[in-house]
């Protein structure tokens, strides 16, 4: 037998009530839509940085603005749409 050892603060078991924006603005990570109730989400890279967008702003002019990659910030933000005041998860 083994015994499998995690290192808990990267996990977090959603609770009844609680909402994908609840999480995100406690653990400053972007859930994506997993936030239902016994969910285990799981808590990536801490060194995020969060932006609102302005009017224009694209995935594409984010990038370039914070000197990333356009398709992780795709996938870090879960490729929703972008639009003015809607809050994204940049690295920093």
């Amino acid at each position: 037998m083994f015994t499998l050892v995690t290192d808990r603060s990267k996990y977090f078991r959603v609770k009844r009530g609680q909402c994908a924006k609840e999480i995100e603005n406690v653990f400053d990570f972007p859930v994506n839509g997993r936030a239902f109730s016994g969910a285990i989400v799981v808590i990536g890279e801490k060194n995020l940085v969060r932006y609102t967008a302005k009017v224009g702003d694209t995935y594409r002019t984010v990038a370039l603005k914070f000197g990333t990659d356009e398709d992780r910030l795709k996938s870090i933000n879960g490729n929703k749409p972008v639009y003015p005041t809607c809050k994204l998860f940049v690295p920093k």
